[in-house]
């Protein structure tokens, strides 16, 4: 039962949201485009970027389907605690270009 029937946020929106934040963080990542900027700036991007990925996740938690995106946001954390991803997908993203790069 969702506490917000009449939403006009559906949870493809969040979806695709969230697919846009980690496709930025990849992006960005790979292209070094925050490269020139302060150590400082670089921090506060990904931790807006990371704290707009923690809200979609809690709205999605709280008004559709309560353990999938619960799970999302407990996987946001592990991945930020962990690798400092801004998403899941993007902390899928870094391991994968380590390990591959390990090899």
């Amino acid at each position: 039962m969702a506490v917000f029937r009449d939403a006009r946020v559906k949870s493809i929106d969040l979806i695709i949201a969230v697919l846009a934040l980690s496709l930025f963080g990849i992006i960005a990542g790979d292209l070094g485009l925050f490269s020139r900027l302060s150590l400082e700036t670089q921090r506060v991007i990904g931790l807006t970027e990371f704290g707009a990925n923690m809200v979609i996740a809690i709205y999605g938690a709280v008004a559709f389907r309560r353990i999938a995106w619960s799970a999302y946001l407990v996987l946001s954390i592990v991945g930020f605690v962990l690798v400092s991803a801004t998403t899941p997908i993007t902390a899928v993203w870094l391991v994968s270009k380590v390990l591959h790069g390990a090899a």
